[in-house]
Formats: C-alpha cells, structure tokens, sequence
C-alpha cells in the first residue's frame, strides 16, 4: 500500500483515533436461545470491514511453516475465525447438547444468544524441536513465543478498536469452553493454535436484554500511577 493513500497526521485525525479509543469499552450482552438477537443487513459486512483492518498490527517473527499449510498460509502469528450470528445459533445449541452440558442460562450461551457475531482469535506457537534444548535456543523460543503472543495481542485490540469505530459494541473474553478441542474442533480451528481471545461482536443491545459493563474500566488510575519519564543521570556508573 502507497503510504501516499494514508491522511495526513492532523489535530482532527488524531482526535478521531483518540475518541475511538477512549469510548470502546467492555460490554457484555446476555440474550435468550429461545430469542436471538435482531441483526442489521449491514453487520456482516461491518464485522468483516473490521477483521480486515485488523491484520495491519505488527509483528516481528513469521508464523512457522507448519502454520502456513493450506489457504491459511499468512506468515503473520495470528488467524481469526469468524462465525455469523446463525454459527453462533449452532454453537450455542452445541454447548448445551455436548458432553460438557452448558446449561442455557449460562453467560457463554446467551452471549452467543445476544451477538451478530463471534470472532475466535488465535496466535500460532513455533514447535519445540528439541526435547532438551541448548539455554541459547530456550531463550530464543521464549522470545519468539512472547513476541507471538503480543503481535496477536496487537491484532485482536485492532479488531476492537475497528469495530468500535463502526458501532459494533464488543466483548474480549478469554474462551472459556471456547478453548476446548471439542470447540476448535467444531470451528475448524487447529489443535496447534492457542486461543488468544474470543471476541463477541453485538450490534446496538435491546432494551430487553441484560448489558454488563467492564468492572475494571474506571479503576487504571491517573497517568503518573503507571508511566514515567525516564532520566538517565550518568550511564558509566553501570561499567
């Protein structure tokens, strides 16, 4: 892409990027099986507006090749997986029929009850080759793994950000049943990949149903509770 294509760093995009960062917020939706949420026309296109924008997080390693087999061949350390309200239906209703017996009134059911869509994000862990590694290639499969995890990090706050800024309302949960193999299984997913998160995409809730908000949203503290400048006085002391 042509740099060229890019707007202008201005006061007024900053402002935009800024307000869209600061209004997304954590919010949980809770719907009803036997009553599925009212989905736009539009929200599938919007949900994949969003996953598209979202791949342009960095990334420092490619994805090992074992990752890069079939059409899903992206060097990139992460796949999404998207899942329409109507695989959503089909989840849910798998949930509450498997071995694991979900009940309905479980929070995970009726947020797939409440959604227009689910997006399943994974990062993709190098193979250990070596049972007993050198401590040189522990520490480097350590970092690449780290960095892996960060970059999918990296794309999965994208994704939010981007659908908040189409009026997607959105809930990053950790999976859950969601991780299991039962799951990955269903969704197509590798047993190789490792959930980064499950991202719950809902459309404007209904009145009707019951909204949670982030409990931790307004408790980070002020700027100075987590940043300083750093001043480094005289580096030759550390020789």
């Amino acid at each position: 892409m042509n740099i060229s294509s890019f707007p202008s760093v201005s006061q007024p995009f900053a402002s935009a990027i800024d307000s869209v960062i600061q209004t997304r917020k954590s919010l949980k939706i809770l719907g009803d099986l036997n009553s599925p949420a009212k989905i736009p026309d539009d929200f599938n296109t919007r949900v994949d507006a969003a996953i598209k924008v979202a791949n342009w997080a960095p990334f420092h390693y490619p994805a090992n090749m074992i990752h890069r087999q079939g059409t899903m061949n992206s060097v990139v350390p992460w796949r999404f997986y998207a899942l329409s309200q109507a695989m959503c239906l089909k989840l849910a209703h798998f949930l509450t029929q498997s071995d694991a017996k979900i009940d309905a009134n479980s929070t995970i059911v009726r947020m797939l009850s409440a959604c227009g869509g689910l997006v399943i994000v994974t990062w993709l862990p190098d193979p250990k080759k070596n049972p007993k590694p050198s401590k040189k290639k522990r520490i480097a499969f350590r970092i690449i793994r780290n960095e892996h995890i960060a970059a999918a990090g990296a794309a999965t706050q994208n994704l939010l950000l981007a659908a908040e800024a189409r009026d997607i309302q959105t809930y990053w949960s950790s999976g859950g049943v969601l991780q299991s193999s039962d799951c990955f299984k269903l969704c197509g997913i590798p047993n190789t990949q490792k959930l980064m998160g499950a991202i719950f995409m809902f459309p404007e809730p209904h009145t009707e149903m019951e909204t949670i908000s982030g409990k931790l949203r307004n408790k980070r503290g002020t700027k100075d509770s987590w940043m300083s400048w750093v001043t480094i006085n005289n580096p030759h002391s550390l020789a």
